[in-house]
């Protein structure tokens, strides 16, 4: 019983896309700040990137997943940046929190960049027992304890980009580390993931744009999702999207710029059977740029 109680509990708490099973932090508008989910982004824009955000996902639910992060990443020079990152995410009795730090280097080519990054983080993985029941009475496996472990791990990130285009791949824990949380627990194993994405942007009118976007998102541990992404933009200040995840969620945004600062909103629409018990995810972010040449506004952050 315990075994099994564990894996349910691993689950939920490494499960942020969807029920079958991925273990990193997951946005909705991940396009608005890629670099976290690809450190080749760092410094890939000649002004620095602040963004926050924050995840309420599967409203309606008790102990439901809630994620926030906080990252920026600027150039250090004209071929390299820097990244970092904080990150929290919370499932009913477990929690992972950490940080993560990155580097990137820019080829630079005809009107293009090919960028090599790579991301180190740690993050510390912790069971409070305290908030657990099973059908034992008095069973001491659950009883009056925190459970932690330190953990290391990597992500390698290649893009290739131009002013209204992106190439991406990404891949994430690339140790692929074993959380033991002591001789009551089986082991979990970190799990190497693999993203793939692309967008273009598109002039449809003096005024609007469109920009659609693709993420491939595969792993060992779960079925292959696919990611159908598209925004319209209107004077490059208001925008309006929508995003379809395949096996999970439609997803809904809208977002503003004024001045240095972004902000957008997003809600996902549950198409599992979770949506019997759930009415949705929330999500936000807020995003500002130091030394942004307001006179020629780049595609990606």
């Amino acid at each position: 019983m315990m075994q099994r109680l564990f894996i349910l509990v691993v689950i939920g708490a490494l499960t942020v896309a969807n029920v079958a099973a991925q273990q990193l932090h997951f946005h909705s508008q991940y396009m608005f700040n890629p670099y976290l989910h690809n450190p080749a982004f760092a410094g890939s824009k000649d002004y620095t990137v602040l963004t926050a955000s924050y995840r309420n996902q599967w409203t309606g639910f008790t102990d439901a997943p809630t994620t926030g992060t906080l990252s920026g990443h600027f150039a250090l020079k004209d071929n390299m940046g820097l990244g970092l990152g904080l990150y929290s995410d919370k499932t009913g009795p477990t929690s992972r929190i950490g940080g993560l730090a990155s580097y990137a280097f820019h080829i630079p080519f005809d009107k293009a960049k090919l960028s090599f990054g790579l991301s180190a983080m740690i993050f510390q993985y912790s069971l409070d027992k305290t908030k657990l029941t099973t059908d034992v009475p008095g069973d001491l496996a659950v009883q009056g304890e925190v459970v932690s472990q330190i953990v290391p791990e990597a992500t390698f990130g290649l893009l290739y980009h131009g002013k209204k285009y992106f190439i991406g791949l990404a891949i994430p824990q690339l140790i692929q580390i074993k959380v033991d949380l002591g001789p009551d627990n089986d082991p979990n194993t970190m799990t190497r993931h693999y993203y793939a994405s692309g967008g273009y942007r598109f002039k449809i009118a003096d005024d609007l744009e469109l920009e659609p976007s693709l993420m491939l998102k595969a792993t060992a541990a779960a079925p292959v999702q696919l990611d159908i992404n598209s925004k319209v933009l209107y004077k490059e200040k208001v925008w309006v999207g929508f995003s379809f995840r395949t096996g999970d969620a439609a997803v809904a945004m809208l977002g503003v710029e004024i001045e240095d600062f972004s902000f957008g909103y997003s809600y996902d629409f549950t198409t599992t059977n979770i949506k019997s018990y759930s009415s949705g995810s929330h999500e936000v972010f807020l995003g500002y740029r130091i030394g942004w040449p307001k006179t020629s506004r780049a595609m990606m952050d």
